[in-house]
C-alpha cells in the first residue's frame, strides 16, 4: 500500500517494528529485571532498588527534551543504529562493575544506556508514524511492543543464565548482550526513508515547536496525555518482580526462565493481541481495559500465598496482561499524534515521557510500601493507584467525550 503522495516512500511491513523495538527492549529487561536481581543479591534493599528505579526512569521521562535530536541530522533509521550501538557498550561496562562495591558505577552507566538508548522508541514512533497508514497502526502498535517486550525477555534470560548458570566473566556476557542488542538494529536500514526537507535551523525547530504545540494543545492531544501519564496499565511492577523473588523463595533459574523465555512468549503474545484488538474496538477503551486486569492481578496476587508457584503464576498472567497494556498505550499514542511530519519522534517521545514518568512514580509508591507491609502491601497499592486511575479517566471520558443533544431543526416559514 501506498501513500497518494508520490514523494512517500512504499511504508516498511508492520511486522519488521518488532525487530527494531528489540534495542529499546533489551535496555528496558536489564533496568526491570537484571539490575534489580543483581542488586538485590548483592544485599541491597528493595527500597534502595526502588531509588535506583526511580533514578533510571528520569531519563525516559525527560526524552521529550532531547528527542528533538531525532528529527535532524540523519535518518531516523540511521540514528536508530547509533543509539543503539552506544546503548548497549554501556550496558557492556556496567556488567564489567563489580557489586556492590561499585554499586554507583554500575548504576551510572546504566542510566546512560538508558538516557541514550531510549532514543530507539523515538526513532520507532516517528518511522511508524510517518510511514504507515492509521488502518495499520494498531498492529504496528502490537508488533513494535512484541519486539520490546522480546527484546527485554531475551536479554535479561541471556545476563541471567551465563551469570548465574554457566558462570561466564562479565565481559563474555556483556558482549553478548551488546550483540544482541545491536543485531536487530540494523534491519531498520532497510527502510524506505523520506529525503528530510532541507531548513535552516531556526525554520526547524519553529517548525516542530509549532506542530507538537498543535498535537498538544488538540482534544485527543491533551486527553492522550493525561491517560499515558495515569497509572493505569503503567505495568510498573514489571521493574520489580525479579527483586520480589526472594520474598517468595523463587530460585534464581526459575527467575531467569519466566523473566526471560516465558516473559518473552506470553508478553509478545499479549502485545500482538493488543495490537489486533486496537484496530477493532475503542482504543481508550482497550487501554482501561488492560489497566484494570493489571489491577485483577496484583490483588490475586497480594491474597494468594508466598511461594515459588504463586511467583511463577502470577508474574506468568501480569506479563501477558503488560503486552495488552503497552500495545494499547502505543495505539493511543499514535491516533492521538496523527498522521505526524517532520517532528513525528518529538511528537510521540512527548506521550512517551508522560508514560514513563508514571512508571516512575508508581514504582517508588509501591517499593515505599514494601519496606512496612512487604510484596502484599506493595501488589495492593500498584492494583488500588489502577483502579482510582480507570475512575478519574472514565469521569474524564463521560466529560469531555459526552454526546450533545443536538437541538431539532426549526420549521420553515409558511
Amino acid at each position: 500500500m501506498t501513500s497518494d503522495n508520490p514523494s512517500t516512500p512504499k511504508h516498511p511491513p508492520p511486522w519488521l517494528f518488532m525487530l527494531t523495538g528489540m534495542p529499546y527492549g533489551i535496555v528496558g529487561g536489564f533496568v526491570a529485571t537484571t539490575l534489580p536481581y543483581f542488586t538485590r543479591k548483592a544485599g541491597i534493599s528493595v527500597e534502595t532498588i526502588g531509588w535506583y528505579g526511580t533514578a533510571l526512569m528520569l531519563a525516559p521521562v525527560l526524552q521529550f527534551l532531547y528527542a528533538p535530536i531525532i528529527d535532524i541530522g540523519p535518518k531516523r533509521k540511521h540514528w536508530l543504529v547509533i543509539v543503539s550501538v552506544v546503548g548497549a557498550l554501556c550496558l557492556w561496562a556496567a556488567l564489567m562493575m563489580p557489586l556492590p562495591d561499585k554499586v554507583g558505577a554500575y548504576v551510572s552507566f546504566v542510566f546512560a544506556g538508558q538516557l541514550i538508548s531510549g532514543l530507539v522508541g523515538s526513532c520507532n514512533g516517528g518511522l511508524l508514524a510517518s510511514t504507515l497508514p492509521n488502518e495499520l497502526r494498531g498492529q504496528a502498535a502490537g508488533y513494535l511492543n512484541t519486539g520490546n517486550l522480546t527484546g527485554g525477555a531475551l536479554g535479561a534470560w541471556l545476563t541471567l543464565s551465563m551469570a548465574e548458570k554457566y558462570e561466564f566473566p562479565p565481559v563474555v556476557v556483556g558482549g553478548a548482550l551488546a550483540l544482541l542488542m545491536i543485531a536487530p538494529s540494523l534491519v531498520a536500514l532497510t527502510f524506505k526513508e523520506a529525503e528530510r526537507v532541507k531548513h535552516t535551523l531556526n525554520e526547524l525547530f519553529g517548525h516542530m515547536i509549532r506542530d507538537v504545540w498543535r498535537v498538544a494543545k488538540s482534544r485527543p492531544g491533551w486527553t492522550g496525555i493525561l491517560f499515558c501519564i495515569s497509572p493505569v496499565g503503567s505495568a510498573a511492577l514489571l521493574n520489580y518482580f525479579a527483586a520480589l523473588a526472594p520474598d517468595y523463595h523463587a530460585s534464581p533459574g526459575m527467575v531467569a526462565f519466566i523473566n526471560g523465555p516465558i516473559n518473552g512468549l506470553v508478553s509478545a503474545g499479549g502485545a500482538l493481541a493488543g495490537g489486533f484488538l486496537c484496530d477493532r474496538i475503542n482504543r481508550r477503551l482497550m487501554y482501561l481495559i488492560s489497566g484494570g486486569l493489571t489491577a485483577v492481578c496484583g490483588i490475586i496476587m497480594a491474597f494468594a500465598p508466598l511461594t515459588p508457584n504463586t511467583y511463577a503464576v502470577g508474574v506468568t498472567f501480569y506479563l501477558l496482561i503488560s503486552g495488552l497494556c503497552y500495545a494499547a498505550f502505543s495505539a493511543v499514542v499514535l491516533e492521538a499524534i496523527g498522521k505526524a511530519g517532520p517532528a513525528a519522534s518529538t511528537q510521540y517521545t512527548l506521550f512517551t515521557s508522560a508514560g514513563n514518568f508514571a512508571i516512575m512514580y508508581v514504582g517508588w509508591i509501591d517499593t515505599r510500601f514494601h519496606h512496612n507491609y512487604g510484596p502484599r502491601g506493595l501488589l495492593g497499592v500498584d492494583a488500588g493507584a489502577n483502579v482510582l486511575g480507570i475512575l478519574l479517566l472514565s469521569v474524564m471520558i463521560a466529560l469531555i467525550y459526552r454526546k450533545k443533544a443536538v437541538a431539532p431543526p426549526a420549521s420553515a416559514a409558511a
